[in-house]
C-alpha cells in the first residue's frame, strides 16, 4: 500500500507525526487525571519528550541498524538499554514535578515499584511505535519481492532456465521451430519455443510488429511507418500491424 510505501498516514510526514503526538498527549492526560486536569497536563507535558526521544532512536537508530541487519541479540540489549533508561528519567520527572512539588508525598526516588511502572508506561509507547515501523518495513520489502518476482520470466535456453528481467529483452527474433531472445550487452538466449509462446510470456511493453519479431517499446531507438531500429538493427513492421508509441 503507498501510504506505507512513503511512511505517511494523513499526509507530510511532520504534519503525520505532530498530530500523532498531539493526540498522543491529549489522550494520556484524560486518562491519567486523577482529579486534577492541570496536574494531569503538566505531568504529560513534562515527560512526553523522553517518550518521543525514546521512540525516535528505537524506529529510526535501533531498528535499521541492528534489526534489519539481522542483529537481534544486540538490538534487544540496546533496546532493554533505551528503555530502562527512559523509564529512570520519567521516574527522576515524575518524582521531583508530581510528588514533591504537588502532591508534597513521596513513595522516593529510587522506589523499585515506581521505576518499573516508569519503565513499563514508556516500553509500551516505544513499542508500539517500534511494531509499526518493523510492519511498515516488512511491507516494503514484502512488496519488492512481489515486484521482482514479476519482473524475472524464465527462458529455457541451452538446456538450461535462464531468469530474465523483460526490461533486458529488447526484441525476439521468430525463426521457424526456435526463438532468438536479443537481451543487453548483446547476449542472445535461443529458446525452442514458437514466437507466439514468447510473447504469452511478455508484459505490455512487448508488441508484435512483423511475423517474425516480438519487440520491446521501451528499447525502440528511432521509427519510420514500415520499420523500427533498435540496437542499430532495422527491424520490418508488418503491413497490416500499426504501431503506437
Amino acid at each position: 500500500m503507498e501510504i506505507f510505501r512513503k511512511g505517511y498516514f494523513l499526509g507530510p510526514r511532520i504534519l503525520t507525526h505532530t498530530l500523532f503526538w498531539a493526540s498522543y498527549y491529549l489522550l494520556f492526560s484524560l486518562i491519567w487525571a486523577k482529579g486534577s486536569y492541570y496536574e494531569s497536563f503538566g505531568l504529560e507535558f513534562i515527560l512526553l519528550p523522553i517518550r518521543i526521544s525514546a521512540s525516535y532512536l528505537s524506529m529510526y537508530f535501533l531498528i535499521p541498524k541492528f534489526l534489519l541487519k539481522k542483529e537481534e541479540l544486540k538490538f534487544g540489549v540496546y533496546y532493554l538499554l533505551l528503555i530502562v533508561l527512559g523509564g529512570i528519567l520519567q521516574r527522576v520527572f515524575t518524582y521531583f514535578y508530581f510528588e514533591v512539588l504537588l502532591l508534597k508525598e513521596t513513595q522516593g526516588l529510587l522506589s523499585l515499584g515506581g521505576i518499573i511502572q516508569s519503565i513499563v508506561l514508556i516500553n509500551t509507547t516505544v513499542l508500539l511505535l517500534s511494531a509499526v515501523k518493523i510492519f511498515q518495513h516488512w511491507k516494503i520489502e514484502n512488496e519488492k519481492s512481489e515486484v521482482d518476482q514479476e519482473e524475472l520470466i524464465e527462458i529455457r535456453a541451452e538446456k538450461r532456465n535462464y531468469r530474465v528481467s523483460p526490461k533486458d529483452i529488447k526484441y525476439i527474433e521468430g525463426l521457424g521451430n526456435y526463438v532468438i531472445f536479443y537481451l543487453n550487452g548483446d547476449k542472445k538466449l535461443i529458446s525452442y519455443i514458437s514466437l507466439k509462446e514468447a510473447e504469452e510470456i511478455l508484459p505490455e511493453a512487448f508488441v508484435r510488429s512483423h511475423k517474425s519479431f516480438v519487440i520491446n517499446k521501451d528499447h525502440v531507438e528511432s521509427y519510420t511507418n514500415d520499420s523500427v531500429e533498435i540496437s542499430g538493427r532495422i527491424l520490418p513492421i508488418g503491413r497490416s500491424i500499426e504501431l503506437h508509441f
